[in-house]
């Protein structure tokens, strides 16, 4: 058996006289004494050690074999799916004004009618096929609960069809929460849903600044008042955006939400992540900040910071470990309001990205259009340890960078400075470990 060649070795003067492993493959994390690490690497594991390694990612019959296979990776993942994942945009109204929003120009009365509806639900009938274990629902809009009577006669008509085939429906909002009332979610949750993610941009100020109703009204207070009254009655998933400006907001805004009742305890998952700036027409707004890559240097600080604010509160921050892009996953597809198809949400309207429709079909197409799986063809990824953490990465941020997205958005640099810090963190936050020594 050989050590994996996706795995981070990490030694830190906080974990004086041990190796802090990382399995960038299954997202494994351990921590051995330096000479275990030692017998490891000359293949000296007892037995129970050897088994033990191999179930969680460290060890592997042979590693060039373990290479071929990470570049088969979306193969696997795609054979073996249980899921039909739809993200769903049932209309583009609104009733915010954010001043980054990506769907811009786009917004405003056009919904998803009944003859759409109506074809949509076929198209799943035909996609949830057998092997299918769940139908996942990502609700978009505009504002989703602007859509609710919409969303429920689609639950009413897929529910009974996919429980019929031995599945599940599970419906995730993605919603601004200034519609989401008790009543709202107690009737949702009986048809399927999963939980709700909200953003808040830091403190009032800010929020209100980047977020303020179509009116001009702030929607803090609005937001916040909904997610305690809705916190025990469904799974909060808690996202913001944040620029160099604004990211050291966001540690005091967990206090502030925290103080409201909406403790560690009440909310599933925190994500704060960057503005991304977009250059695009169907994008314009008058916002002009934002982060055209992940590798800008200052972000390499902001987003430590960030994950130390959310991990020393006690909330969840994300897993590390694989993630692969929705454009390579067969079975998830974006349902336009018009029926017309897309692999991102964040494609919405990009006409040239249009991949088919509910009543034609898939235009396979995409795979050549959409630059499917390019990282098997970047020299660059084949001999990267972080590439099952990024497989080419963002291909809306590649596009909105180069004007296309036959590139891959290389993460190298970020990984290269932030895994690490961010391997200590879930080390110490997550698994408890006290730390030698930590910086001031």
């Amino acid at each position: 058996m050989q050590l994996t060649p996706y795995q981070v070795v990490c030694r830190h003067r906080t974990i004086p006289g041990q190796v802090l492993l990382f399995a960038t493959k299954t997202g494994a994390l351990i921590l051995l004494a330096e000479e275990d690490f030692a017998a490891l690497e000359k293949g000296q594991a007892v037995d129970e050690e050897i088994e033990q390694l191999s179930e969680i990612g460290f060890l592997v019959a042979d590693a060039d074999t373990e290479q071929r296979q990470v570049m088969h990776y979306m193969d696997d993942i795609n054979r073996l799916n249980p899921n039909l994942t739809l993200a769903l945009v049932l209309g583009m109204e609104c009733n915010f004004a954010c001043r980054y929003c990506f769907e811009g120009s786009q917004k405003g009365g056009k919904a998803m009618d009944d003859a759409t509806a109506d074809q949509l639900v076929t198209f799943i009938k035909q996609r949830f096929g057998p092997g299918k274990k769940k139908l996942l629902l990502q609700i978009y809009g505009g504002e989703p609960l602007l859509y609710r009577k919409r969303l429920i006669s689609l639950a009413r008509q897929l529910k009974p069809i996919v429980e019929a085939r031995g599945g599940e429906l599970k419906i995730d909002l993605v919603s601004n929460g200034s519609l989401l009332t008790a009543q709202v979610v107690e009737e949702l949750n009986a048809w399927g849903l999963d939980g709700v993610k909200v953003t808040l941009d830091g403190l009032p100020d800010n929020h209100n600044h980047f977020r303020p109703f179509k009116s001009g009204r702030e929607s803090f207070a609005v937001i916040v008042r909904n997610l305690a009254n809705v916190c025990g009655l469904t799974k909060i998933r808690l996202g913001g955006n944040y620029t160099n400006e604004t990211y050291t907001q966001f540690g005091p805004l967990l206090d502030h939400l925290s103080e409201q009742g909406l403790t560690p305890d009440k909310v599933e998952l925190v994500n704060f992540n960057i503005v991304l700036k977009v250059n695009d027409k169907l994008t314009a707004n008058e916002y002009h900040g934002g982060c055209a890559t992940i590798n800008e240097p200052w972000l390499r600080e902001a987003s430590l910071h960030v994950r130390e604010e959310v991990y020393r509160r006690g909330y969840t921050v994300p897993e590390l470990g694989p993630q692969p892009c929705a454009v390579e996953v067969d079975d998830a597809f974006t349902v336009h309001y018009d029926g017309s198809l897309y692999k991102c949400v964040t494609w919405v309207g990009h006409r040239q990205f249009r991949i088919g429709d509910i009543w034609q079909g898939v235009d396979e197409k995409y795979r050549q259009t959409h630059h499917l799986l390019h990282w098997q063809k970047e020299g660059k990824c084949q001999a990267c340890v972080y590439l099952p953490l990024c497989f080419g990465g963002c291909r809306f941020m590649a596009y909105q960078r180069d004007g296309h997205m036959g590139k891959v958005d290389c993460r190298k640099s970020f990984l290269d400075a932030t895994l690490e810090a961010m391997l200590l963190q879930d080390l110490r936050y997550k698994y408890g470990y006290e730390l030698f020594y930590r910086e001031p």
